[in-house]
Order: C-alpha cells, then sequence, then structure tokens
C-alpha cells in the first residue's frame, strides 16, 4: 500500500509495481532452486550411469545446497515452502524414471521430508533471533539438508551395489588416484604411482631392498636379478587376495591405477559373495558414515558459498534487511 487518504476511506492505492517486481524476484529464485535441484539429479544418474565426472557432481550438488539455504530466508510462507520442496525434490528424482517406482517413492519421500525439516528449522532460528543468524541458520538448515541428499543417494545406489561394490567408474577413480599419488610422492619420490603396475612393484621392492646391506654388496646384474624376484613377489601377495574376483586381469602392463581399482573392487566381490546380505548393510553404514563425515566440510564450503550469494544480493539491491516490530502473547505467573 503506497499511501492512503483519510478524508475518503475508499482511496487506497497500491504499489503494484513493487509486488509485481516482488513477484518476480521471488519466482526467480525458487524456479533457479528448481533448476539445481534438476541438474544435480542429473549428474548424480549420469555419475551412476555414464561416468559422469565426480567434481560435476560436487559442483551442482554445492550449487543445489546454497540456493535451498537462499529459500530458507526469503519464503516465510509455509504453503509455498512446502510447495517448492516438492517441486525440488520431483527435480532430484526425475532423472531416475526408468528406476523402479518403489525406490523412487521411498528416496523422494526422504528427500522431501528432509528438504521441509531443514527449511522450517533454519526458518525457527531466523524467526527467534533478534539479528538474522546467518551461520546459525543456513547450518541447521544444510545440516538436514546433507543428511537427507546423501541417504537419497545411497538408497538409489543400492540397487548397483551387485554390479559395482564401488559405485565409482575407472575413470573418476583414476582421478583420486593421480591426486592421492601426488600426495604420496611428496613424503615417498622414490615409489612409482603414475606409471604402469609393473613399476610400482618394482619401485616397492627398490625401497625395501635399499636398506639391506646383503643386497648393497651384490653386483648390478645380482641386484637387477634380485629386484626383479622381490617385485614377483609383491605382485603375487598384492594380486593373489582378489585375482579370481578381479573385474578384469591386472599384469605387469596394466596402469598402477586401473590396478588398484581391479583390485579393490575384487575385494569387494569377494567380500560380498561370502557375507551375503550382512555385506550391503554394513557397505551401506560404512559409506554412510564416510559421507557424513565429509558432509561437515561440505557444509562449511556450502555456508562459504551462499554468503557470497547473499551479500552480492544485498549489495546489489535484490534483497535487503529490515527491522520489525512484533507483539506478541505470553503467559506468565499472576
Amino acid at each position: 500500500m503506497a499511501g492512503r487518504d483519510l478524508s475518503s476511506p475508499s482511496s487506497i492505492t497500491f504499489n503494484q509495481k513493487r509486488r509485481r517486481t516482488e513477484f518476480y524476484k521471488s519466482f526467480a529464485l525458487d524456479a533457479l532452486a528448481v533448476l539445481a535441484a534438476a541438474a544435480f539429479g542429473f549428474s548424480y544418474y549420469g555419475y551412476l550411469t555414464k561416468g559422469y565426472s565426480v567434481w560435476l557432481l560436487l559442483g551442482t550438488f554445492l550449487f543445489f545446497a546454497a540456493m535451498f539455504a537462499l529459500g530458507v530466508f526469503l519464503m516465510e510462507k509455509t504453503r509455498y515452502a512446502i510447495l517448492v520442496a516438492f517441486l525440488e525434490t520431483a527435480g532430484v528424482v526425475g532423472s531416475f524414471w526408468r528406476t523402479d517406482w518403489h525406490v523412487i517413492a521411498v528416496t523422494g519421500a526422504v528427500m522431501f521430508v528432509f528438504l521441509v525439516w531443514g527449511h522450517f528449522t533454519g526458518r525457527g532460528r531466523l524467526e527467534n533471533s533478534i539479528e538474522v543468524p546467518f551461520f546459525g541458520a543456513t547450518g541447521t538448515a544444510l545440516g538436514k539438508f546433507t543428511t537427507g541428499a546423501l541417504i537419497f543417494m545411497i538408497l538409489i545406489y543400492v540397487p548397483k551395489v551387485s554390479g559395482n561394490p564401488l559405485v565409482i567408474s575407472s575413470q573418476n577413480f583414476g582421478t583420486f588416484f593421480d591426486w592421492a599419488a601426488g600426495v604420496v610422492n611428496d613424503f615417498y619420490p622414490s615409489i612409482s604411482l603414475h606409471g604402469t603396475f609393473g613399476n610400482f612393484s618394482e619401485s616397492i621392492a627398490q625401497m625395501e631392498l635399499a636398506n639391506n646391506p646383503n643386497f648393497q654388496n651384490l653386483s648390478p646384474s645380482e641386484k637387477t636379478a634380485a629386484v626383479a624376484q622381490q617385485s614377483k613377489q609383491f605382485e603375487a601377495t598384492f594380486l593373489g587376495t582378489a585375482s579370481s574376483t578381479a573385474p578384469a586381469p591386472v599384469t605387469a602392463s596394466s596402469s598402477a591405477s586401473d590396478a588398484f581399482y581391479n583390485v579393490l573392487q575384487g575385494m569387494m566381490n569377494a567380500w560380498q559373495s561370502e557375507a551375503g546380505g550382512w555385506f550391503l548393510i554394513g557397505w551401506i553404514a560404512v559409506v554412510f558414515i564416510a559421507l557424513r563425515s565429509v558432509g561437515v566440510v561440505f557444509n562449511w564450503i556450502a555456508q562459504f558459498v551462499m554468503l557470497m550469494c547473499y551479500e552480492l544480493l544485498l549489495a546489489t539491491g535484490f534483497m535487503k534487511i529490515h527491522e520489525e516490530e512484533h507483539i506478541r502473547e505470553v503467559i506468565s505467573l499472576t
């Protein structure tokens, strides 16, 4: 309401431009949040089925989290918040429409409940504080958001455990392996992790024999033979535990990354065959605990991204902070 003529009670004017602008802004942000949810669902589907980059998955996850947290600050109406949470859930599970509908129903329900729960716990922190508790509200909301998203990801992943317990493509595993190899080489530069598996086993053999005084007294040809023998023994020990269950044979000419990937997957297959249903329960618990621990760091990163968006929107005038006076009833002893 822009103004009112007291001498004429029927003379009431409304600032239609301002209300329309606020509606457009709210609609744009909510639409962006739903698109972020759809992008996260699509990237996770592609990660599981087509080997999409894990960095794409993490990026869309982070973007979805930031837009969800922003909605906690701006959506006050309960029905509207529930509607947006429903649309976000539909965006996430939409890419998995070929999956069994029972799985879709359960995972969608879990995601929806945690989105609504996270929104209202965050709103509760906002409405019960004098100043805007940015980190308190976003931390509370993102905690529920991350838990719900991880449960969704694990429940969707469960049907694929029988095919690949690691649930990571060799390409994505190679990305992590190269990073880990760089860290290891900082401490043990003599270990070869960027070449073939034969180079790796040979470097291990050389490192083990380097401190052996008897090895130092050998001739060059004898040293070469000793390293070769030690390398063969290491390969047999390393590969023997999973050679029969590995998805692909590992040879000295295989890359170190592929060798570790196939051996780890072979070990998981062997444990799965021995433990049966208990393997699935235990492995899901391990994955959830590990991801939830990493989720703590993810929440910090998401809060930082959200803070940048929050300050940018305030600086550009897209949204503002203002004070309100509230009158409410309280109960006390007379």
